[in-house]
């Protein structure tokens, strides 16, 4: 059992992958998703670009931040 290790997310987190997928033809993707469920070590992922629910390891996430995107702020 790994101890001293936590979740990184929480429901409702958007977060993005760090590293290339299956699910985008090993290219790798700036896409944003929101977490819908995390057990550690992993997390169930909504992604937007491939519009799927993904499980990924939680070390392969990075969050974003839920601030204005740079480029957007007159929107």
């Amino acid at each position: 059992m790994i101890r001293n290790e936590e979740n990184k997310f929480e429901k409702g987190d958007l977060v993005t992958r760090v590293i290339p997928s299956h699910y985008t033809n090993h290219q790798h993707s700036d896409a944003i998703g929101v977490v819908l469920r995390v057990y550690f070590p992993l997390a169930r992922v909504y992604f937007y670009d491939t519009k799927k629910e993904e499980i990924w390891n939680q070390k392969v996430l990075s969050k974003v931040s839920k601030g204005v995107r740079e480029g957007n702020e007159n929107r």
